[in-house]
């Protein structure tokens, strides 16, 4: 098993230990991720099975990424939303400045039963390389 090591993850409220609190600590340890690598959170929105967060970095080309969760049982679908400077007319009304990357998270992989992060490596390559990927679809 990779990488078992825990993140400190403030307490989100009291949970029962189900999935249903045990994905909030998973957005939540997505999120840190996010502002260690330099993205600063400027908006977030956590509900019962849907969060969204907006982030900016100054010296990006992006104008902001945004990340929106879903939750379906033990399944959590993440949304990274790369939004570029908008360049044309058309692209205010076409979302032709918008990239988006899509990746399934099994809560019970990333978050154990007593709601501690576990394979925090995998977590940070696969923030890395969505990262990665929208900056570099920015400059296309």
């Amino acid at each position: 098993m990779e990488g078992n090591n825990n993140m400190s993850i403030p307490s989100t409220g009291s949970g029962t230990g189900g999935s249903s609190s045990k994905d909030k600590f998973l957005v939540v340890a997505l999120h840190q991720l996010m502002e260690e690598y330099g993205w600063r959170g400027i908006e977030k929105h956590f509900g019962s099975v849907k969060h969204h967060i907006i982030y900016i970095r100054s010296d990006s080309p992006l104008d902001k990424i945004e990340l929106k969760a879903n939750v379906l049982g033990n399944h959590m679908d993440v949304d990274f939303l790369g939004v570029t400077p908008e360049k044309g007319f058309m692209d205010k009304y076409l979302d032709f400045n918008v990239r988006v990357i899509r990746k399934s998270f099994e809560i019970s992989k990333y978050v154990s039963e007593d709601q501690k992060i576990i394979n925090e490596q995998a977590l940070r390559n696969t923030i890395v390389v969505v990262i990665k990927q929208l900056e570099e679809a920015a400059g296309e």
